[in-house]
């Protein structure tokens, strides 16, 4: 059901991707998508599972206040997510000058069936 991956620019800097998700559910993408990156650390012990939800709920905070207050993003518009991150003395430490972030926002159906109608009706008369 979800694509979780790693990607990494260099060894020492995790980054992790949301991959395109609605705005209504990025903030359980994120959270699940660093769960399963840092799992082996979990279960090593060399992190916290109360560490990673507590990482986790941070930057969802940030990225709530971007979409929702300052963008006004609909739950159903398309965001896409990226940033790195350290694991330092079993905290989450997130680098947010490499936070990236795509939006895209939702056309209502109305619309698109209203302008194809036209299109199509302008292409019949010609």
């Amino acid at each position: 059901m979800y694509n979780l991956k790693v990607l990494e620019v260099n060894a020492e800097m995790p980054q992790l991707s949301t991959g395109f998700i609605i705005v209504g559910a990025y903030a359980d993408k994120l959270r699940r998508t660093l769960f399963a990156q840092l799992s082996d650390k979990v279960r090593s012990k060399e992190i916290e599972s109360t560490e990673v939800a507590r990482a986790a709920g941070e930057v969802n905070q940030l990225l709530f206040e971007i979409f929702v207050n300052r963008l006004k993003l609909d739950k159903g518009d398309v965001v896409r997510v990226r940033i790195e991150y350290d694991v330092e003395d079993n905290t989450i430490k997130w680098n947010y000058d490499t936070l990236q972030i795509e939006a895209f926002r939702r056309i209502p159906d109305e619309e698109v069936n209203d302008i194809t109608k036209k299109v199509l009706s302008e292409k019949k008369t010609t």
